[in-house]
């Protein structure tokens, strides 16, 4: 059988350029490969025709073990980088975040790594004061549905009767409906409908903050009447506000982040949480957007 001669590489540079330790590290570990593939024990000759081809076989061995090498330390490189970034990341998406002015996003992210762990559904305290209906509004796709929900008097629909019903069940004719003025967690429990808002095809601050969040209504009013298995309601005030989850449960890509472009997904911040015993979800509210009725609408409703 006739062997290609051997033609010495990048590997062979590789190789020579390694400490005299590195070197013997790598000699060891070819002999012994060499040994088990070949089966030959014996010290081959340094020249003539007897053991080149044997010769040609230990180094193409070497140069194997020399890849592997490499491979190997492109794999730790990219772990300890990998490491690095994870130790920083969130000082790096905070501080990206408010380079772009996105202000609630940081402050948002700053409070979930500040926490204990804890993981939606078992959500640590919700968080009221970073975000206001006012500066949701100010973006477009907000405003847009916000506008269409209080146009279509979304709390009077049937969506709205059918969880009216369950709240006014046990009250009797002339009992009061709802409070407004309460925090918003409170008055959360007695919602009535709402309505989507996805986080839009640019990532912008309402994108960062929130992605994906609802717009909750609920309203205050009074049980004006009870007739057998109906009663009347007279709503005299409206209340809408955003609820949202702040987590990294699912699957979710989000973005490049810092000055390497780091790739950063949802998995990334479990990864950390993981790492870190840090990183509690957490439910966000907005303050409540009230809006009084000139003339309050009636609802009649099966209970």
């Amino acid at each position: 059988m006739i062997v290609s001669t051997y033609q010495p590489g990048r590997q062979s540079r590789e190789y020579h350029r390694l400490s005299r330790r590195e070197r013997s590290k790598v000699i060891r570990e070819v002999n012994r490969r060499f040994r088990e593939e070949t089966g030959i024990k014996r010290q081959l000759e340094r020249a003539g025709p007897r053991d080149r081809e044997l010769r040609h076989t230990w180094l193409r061995i070497r140069d194997t073990v020399m890849d592997e090498r490499e491979k190997k330390q492109i794999e730790e490189d990219l772990e300890f980088q990998h490491e690095m970034f994870l130790y920083d990341l969130i000082d790096v998406v905070v501080s990206d975040m408010e380079s772009e002015g996105w202000t609630q996003g940081a402050k948002l992210l700053e409070i979930w790594s500040s926490r204990p762990p804890a993981i939606a559904p078992r959500y640590s305290a919700a968080v009221t004061d970073v975000v206001t209906m006012d500066w949701v509004l100010g973006f477009s796709r907000a405003k847009e549905i916000f506008d269409k929900l209080v146009e279509e008097r979304i709390w009077t629909n049937d969506a709205s009767r059918e969880r009216l019903a369950k709240i006014v069940k046990s009250k009797a004719a002339g009992a009061s409906l709802g409070d407004l003025s309460l925090p918003v967690t409170q008055v959360d429990p007695s919602w009535i409908n709402s309505r989507s808002c996805t986080s839009g095809l640019n990532v912008d601050a309402l994108t960062a903050a929130l992605g994906a969040f609802v717009f909750q209504v609920a309203v205050a009013g009074t049980v004006t009447a009870r007739a057998g298995a109906a009663a009347t309601v007279s709503i005299d005030e409206v209340g809408v506000y955003v609820k949202d989850s702040f987590d990294f449960n699912g699957t979710q890509f989000l973005g490049f982040w810092g000055h390497r472009d780091t790739p950063v997904s949802n998995a990334t911040f479990r990864e950390w949480r993981t790492k870190f015993k840090q990183g509690g979800d957490f439910q966000v509210f907005s303050d409540i957007k009230r809006i009084k009725l000139k003339i309050p609408d009636r609802v009649t409703v099966s209970v």
